[in-house]
């Protein structure tokens, strides 16, 4: 049996809206406790071509390079530099790229 469109679409956005909600979780633990696991699932979960509004809004004010979004977690890596996520701001103001390891520069 076929759903009306509209059910579909219903689903979709509860769908959608349960993942934004633990997106949020995840950043205001990152925010209390600045640790790698919750930074991490930010990192992996965060939407292609997201807004720097959506990012700071789920992390907090950025370390703010101009080109890139920096958040930093309380310790080090293996090389003695700060471990956080880089979120690469793309020409059109959103971000295109995000990772999180060591920031040796």
């Amino acid at each position: 049996m076929l759903r009306p469109p509209f059910l579909v679409l219903l689903g979709v956005l509860l769908l959608a809206s349960c993942a934004m909600h633990r997106l949020k979780q995840y950043g205001r633990h990152y925010q209390a406790y600045r640790d790698f696991a919750s930074l991490q699932l930010v990192v992996d979960r965060l939407p292609a071509g997201a807004d720097t509004a959506l990012v700071k809004n789920i992390l907090g004010e950025p370390i703010d390079f101009g080109f890139d979004y920096r958040y930093l977690i309380d310790s080090t890596g293996p090389n003695g530099c700060p471990v956080g996520a880089v979120f690469h701001i793309g020409e059109q103001g959103k971000i295109d790229q995000q990772w999180l390891d060591e920031i040796c520069e």
